[in-house]
């Protein structure tokens, strides 16, 4: 277990192409201080949990502080692939899955 701050524990990483983020925090605030964090590294997949009203609104606060809707563009959010995915296994199943489909070049 980690106990830090997002910011103190991204900071421990170097991300590469060969980084795979998922980004699943207990907030919007949290989500959105992690993405800022990470939006620009050269991660191979960075994908944000949320609705698509809650992604909205928070790629349009991003996109005011300066983040370009471009960059904002190659974020995965929704994430997951729909297989009807209903519990929280399921959830990450079709989270991976579209993992493996980035990975492998099969991109949507």
């Amino acid at each position: 277990m980690i106990c830090d701050s997002f910011p103190r524990v991204l900071s421990r990483y170097r991300l590469t192409t060969n980084t795979y983020v998922v980004i699943v925090t207990r907030g919007h605030r949290s989500d959105e201080e992690c993405l800022k964090l990470v939006i620009n590294s050269p991660g191979a997949y960075i994908g944000m949990i949320g609705s698509r009203r809650k992604i909205k609104l928070l790629f349009e606060n991003l996109v005011e502080q300066g983040i370009s809707r471009e960059v904002l563009k190659t974020v995965h959010s929704p994430i997951g692939l729909d297989i009807g995915a209903e519990t929280p296994a399921e959830i990450a199943i079709s989270i991976l899955a579209e993992i493996i489909q980035v990975r492998r070049g099969h991109n949507k």
